[in-house]
């Protein structure tokens, strides 16, 4: 049975995150427990999902005739930036964690599924 590009997609981005948080519980072994965030599978869960619903937005306004796939990859982009930035700053204004916990965890999981989106979409629109 051949698997649609969303499924595809989806059994990917899981991949992503799960090596991501192998990744996390090495570091627990490995850093000091005062170094990391004990919200971090949140934030990757958070990351899943939002990555998830944006490529879904993507793939299924592919299909329809009368939506331009530049604009709505665009708005897509804005409004995943936009939560993540309203994430970060309602965590630090709120001061639920330190920011040397925080910050630089959030940023590399950030980097970790912007080059992941920026991979899978590139394939995506090589095959249009």
């Amino acid at each position: 049975m051949k698997k649609t590009p969303l499924a595809s997609y989806i059994l990917k981005n899981a991949s992503l995150a799960l090596a991501l948080c192998f990744a996390e519980l090495f570091l627990l072994f490995v850093v000091p427990i005062d170094y990391l965030s004990r919200n971090i599978p949140y934030y990757i869960l958070m990351f899943f999902a939002v990555t998830s619903a944006s490529y879904a937005l993507l793939y299924f306004a592919k299909k329809k005739e009368n939506m331009q796939f530049e604009r709505v990859f665009l708005i897509t982009r804005l409004a995943k930036f936009l939560i993540y930035i309203a994430v970060f700053a309602v965590v630090l204004l709120a001061h639920l964690e330190k920011n040397a916990k925080f910050a630089p965890a959030y940023l590399l999981i950030y980097v970790a599924y912007s080059l992941f989106d920026i991979l899978t979409l590139k394939k995506l629109i090589k095959k249009e």
